[in-house]
């Protein structure tokens, strides 16, 4: 693949402590397509809109994005968008892309909050339970509303 056919975006995180495949294994929704978990490589990849309207629908064009975290950079998410052509992405392009993992990965302020004050419970609640604790407060989820919803109508009560 050629150079100009990938983009590095950079994603500020919450804490150093933040783990990318805490995050993204906390829920099963993260092996269904089109999402892939390398276990090896410790990267997550899959296709996110370019671009969405203001009713957040998404318009068919997408690209492949990477998504890992590299130890030399404990504070920052790298996103490796793939397929980008010979034009760069425009701001607002990267600003929907890195909002939809961050949507993903449920980096906003109000997450952060909530995954802090679930630390908490959880630490002077059970001492014992080594599930609760590994857990983190955070549960995966798709880039999109719309994909969240299709996932949990299609998973009900499919046994």
């Amino acid at each position: 693949m050629a150079m100009e056919d990938e983009c590095l975006l950079k994603l500020l995180l919450p804490n150093s402590s933040w783990k990318l495949e805490k995050a993204v294994c906390s829920h099963g929704l993260f092996m269904m397509s089109p999402n892939h978990w390398d276990p090896l490589s410790r990267s997550f990849s899959r296709p996110l809109h370019l671009s969405l309207d203001d009713n957040g629908h998404a318009p068919p064009s997408s690209v492949m994005v990477r998504i890992f975290h590299p130890q030399e950079t404990p504070n920052s998410l790298h996103d490796k968008v793939y397929n980008t052509g010979s034009i760069s992405l425009s701001s607002k392009e990267q600003d929907t892309l890195l909002g939809q993992v961050a949507r993903m990965l449920r980096l906003s302020e109000t997450d952060e909050r909530n995954a802090r004050e679930f630390e908490m419970i959880v630490s002077e609640e059970s001492k014992e339970n080594d599930y609760m604790k590994n857990f983190g407060g955070r549960v995966f989820r798709s880039p999109t509303l719309f994909e969240d919803m299709v996932k949990c109508i299609l998973l009900c009560n499919c046994q």
